[in-house]
């Protein structure tokens, strides 16, 4: 198992922690765990010093909610209370069985990631890792904004697809 996936799995009840701190329903926080999920699997090798990690980790969780918080147009008004009605947290709670079945998970959206095509996985990269808008994907990538709407439509659809079990919870 790789660093990212790692790190991940022994951090990821304390990570949820976090981020439940900031935003109050379930949803939301499975959302952005798995979008600091995924900027971990594609940055864990920027960070040089291996004892920095799980700094950077609750750094990325941090901006992750910070950036959600910020972004009126994303937030949602759902009662806190569904927030408890959440059992398992990480490996609080879990069994050997969900603990497997957390890695496969975390397995399949790596697999998943890597057989989209480069555009499409260059301008996802673009969107969550440096958050930035299509515009500025644009400008980087020296494609039109059209192009990079059709090919994050397109990365977004086909990762939907290839995690379809994963969603459903029939890994």
């Amino acid at each position: 198992m790789d660093a990212a996936a790692t790190l991940l799995i022994h951090e990821e009840q304390a990570l949820r922690r976090t981020i439940a701190r900031y935003v109050k329903h379930a949803t939301i926080v499975d959302d952005l765990f798995q979008e600091i999920s995924l900027k971990v699997m594609r940055r864990i090798d920027s960070v040089r010093d291996p004892q920095a990690l799980r700094g950077w980790l609750f750094q990325l969780a941090r901006n992750a909610c910070l950036d959600w918080l910020r972004a009126p147009e994303r937030r949602t008004t759902i009662p806190s209370e569904h927030l408890a009605q959440r059992d398992a947290v990480g490996d609080l709670g879990r069994n050997p069985a969900d603990k497997f079945m957390a890695n496969e998970r975390i397995a399949a959206v790596q697999r998943a990631l890597k057989e989209l095509p480069e555009s499409q996985r260059e301008v996802l990269r673009l969107r969550v890792d440096e958050g930035l808008d299509h515009e500025a994907i644009a400008l980087r990538l020296g494609i039109s904004r059209q192009a990079v709407e059709v090919r994050l439509c397109r990365g977004r659809a086909r990762l939907k697809e290839q995690l379809e079990d994963i969603i459903q919870g029939d890994l």
